[in-house]
């Protein structure tokens, strides 16, 4: 670098410089020395100027580009608001129509509120006529009962020959009128109690008859039921004793029925039972 400014001095030292103009025609045949003459008219900014300047016009140019781009998004950003707009007042008419709504709920809950105390009051009325009915037809179905079983018993009473005559030959029914004296003398000598006296006093029927196929005297201590249950088996076994204890005949205890499980006629059996279905 030292050699090349060593040669441009011997080489300016060739020329005779007069005037302005003499400088101009040195610099046209040597423009490699203007850049000598800047560095010696300019000072190091002015010398940086034309390079500060393209940076500036390159940030510039960065500048207009960022500007171009916000620009873009202001305009995205426009339409957003705008729909934004649009869907804000979509909000609005939706939340009038909506408080609109919860109005005419509030007062058709107050309605149903008023409905269904209404509907409680009618219900527990309800209950209680429904209670009075179950009592009622308790009741009736216990009436009805004891008029089927009143009938049934009296069927049977007066139709006895149909019903034993199967069993029995010679049937006859005998009167409780001629039992009572006989269980009255039991009692006086104690062998039986007052209690015994009255259950057989309150047996059905009472049959005596001779077995078809034994030809054996019998007495058949009859116990009527539509429905079979344990407990007419237990009093016909019992007071069917009571009665052969008093008799001294064998006495037979027999319960006839239009019901009886499988149960009830196994029982019967194992007891020596007579069970006797019938229709009705």
């Amino acid at each position: 670098m030292q050699s090349l400014a060593l040669d441009m001095e011997k080489e300016m030292e060739k020329y005779v410089v007069r005037n302005f103009a003499d400088i101009l025609r040195v610099l046209r045949e040597h423009p490699e020395w203007l850049e000598e003459l800047r560095k010696v008219i300019l000072t190091s900014e002015l010398l940086e100027l034309p390079k500060k300047v393209d940076e500036l016009l390159t940030r510039v140019g960065r500048l207009e580009k960022d500007v171009g781009t916000l620009k873009q998004d202001v305009t995205i950003l426009k339409q957003d608001v705008a729909v934004l707009k649009q869907d804000v007042a979509v909000l609005k008419q939706d939340v009038a129509v909506l408080k609109q709504d919860v109005a005419i709920l509030k007062q058709d809950v107050a309605i149903l509120k008023q409905d269904v105390a209404i509907l409680k009051q009618d219900v527990a009325i309800l209950k209680e006529d429904v209670a009075i009915l179950k009592q009622d037809v308790a009741y009736l179905k216990g009436e009805v009962g004891r008029l089927k079983g009143n009938d049934f018993e009296r069927r049977i009473r007066e139709k006895y020959y149909a019903y034993f005559g199967r069993i029995l030959k010679k049937a006859k029914l005998i009167p409780f009128e001629e039992i009572l004296p006989i269980l009255d003398d039991a009692e006086d000598r104690k062998e039986i109690t007052l209690e015994q006296r009255d259950a057989v006093l309150r047996l059905d029927v009472l049959i005596s008859g001779q077995i078809r196929e034994l030809g054996k005297d019998v007495v058949l201590a009859v116990e009527v039921s539509y429905s079979l249950y344990p407990e007419d088996l237990e009093r016909a076994f019992e007071r069917a004793q009571v009665l052969a204890t008093i008799l001294h005949k064998e006495v037979i205890p027999t319960v006839v029925a239009c019901e009886a499980t499988e149960d009830i006629q196994k029982k019967a059996d194992e007891r020596g039972i007579l069970l006797i279905k019938v229709e009705y």
